[in-house]
């Protein structure tokens, strides 16, 4: 009995000593992707005369030190004018948008196919505003946001993950952007009280600037 009791206890011990030697995979440098869904948050004009198409975000990032990361990236969104809500002086239209950030992240594996990552960003962004009333009017400013994500490895090199995130530009949106300088149809306000801020909701890819195991020593 003492002997079974010894040989289980070894066997444990030896179990404890392997899961805690296992090593989760290490950060590498990585290029990712994201497709967005931006919500106007707090910015009730803009969402009245606008609608949301999307978002394609990109950017490639470097590790720095135990986690911690840099990148730089870009990402172009697009509205299309709600004609309803501006008949008849403006029927067609969009607006378009440019961001150029710097972006600071932590990204940590929860285990050997799954990681999350927490990231804060910072540039500058640049509005067009295509319609027939609005001539050649464009506007930008400081552009800052925050999010995070969580990603499943499909490969050893690619993995697909939700993000989330928070974003605001320095510019306020109002009636002389689409070339209005009577106003909104049918409303008081003309300009918006806060400036340009999003809620993003979306899918991500993001891809390992490394061999796979199978064929080679890593970048």
């Amino acid at each position: 009995m003492m002997h079974r009791t010894l040989s289980t206890a070894l066997f444990i011990s030896a179990l404890s000593l392997q899961v805690a030697a296992q090593r989760l995979p290490d950060v590498s440098s990585t290029i990712k992707g994201n497709l967005i869904l931006p919500v106007p948050l707090g910015n009730p004009l803009f969402e009245a005369v606008t609608e949301s198409v999307g978002q394609v975000d990109g950017l490639i990032q470097f590790p720095v030190y135990k986690g911690l990361g840099v990148g730089v990236g870009g990402k172009m969104t697009w509205f299309q004018v709600n004609e309803r809500a501006l008949a008849p002086i403006v029927t067609t239209g969009e607006i378009r948008r440019l961001a150029l950030y710097g972006k600071l992240s932590y990204e940590r594996y929860t285990g050997d196919r799954t990681f999350y990552e927490l990231n804060a960003r910072a540039g500058s962004s640049t509005y067009w505003f295509d319609c027939p009333t609005c001539g050649d009017s464009r506007a930008g400013g400081f552009h800052w946001g925050m999010g995070a994500g969580w990603y499943l490895h499909a490969t050893d090199n690619l993995a697909f993950g939700l993000t989330l995130g928070y974003e605001r530009d320095a510019h306020t949106f109002g009636a002389t952007d689409l070339g209005l300088n009577e106003g909104f149809p049918g409303r008081p306000d003309r300009l918006e009280k806060r400036p340009m801020q999003y809620l993003l909701v979306g899918m991500g890819f993001s891809t390992r600037l490394r061999k796979a195991p199978d064929s080679g020593p890593g970048w």
